[in-house]
């Protein structure tokens, strides 16, 4: 199992034991809350991926790629039921 999928599914799992109801968008919310933070391999990807090409650990646009994960993140789960249907 990787590391982000362990984290999302231990943030599954202990939402689903502290609510007795089934609610699929706490789930939901427990599962992008846990991805907040970016795992070394989502670095890599990321950086591989990124127009200014790869870089060494612990450079800045390893800071930028956590930041922009980050915020994408929190954007996630700030999003109303009106943004998220285009009203």
């Amino acid at each position: 199992m990787t590391d982000m999928i362990e984290r999302v599914a231990v943030a599954i799992n202990q939402a689903m034991l502290l609510h007795d109801d089934y609610d699929p968008d706490l789930l939901a919310r427990a599962a992008i809350a846990a991805m907040r933070d970016c795992t070394p391999a989502m670095l890599d990807a990321g950086s591989a991926a990124h127009p200014a090409g790869g870089y060494v650990r612990e450079t800045l646009l390893n800071d930028i790629i956590e930041c922009e994960w980050r915020a994408m993140v929190d954007a996630a789960l700030t999003e109303t039921n009106s943004t998220t249907k285009g009203e």
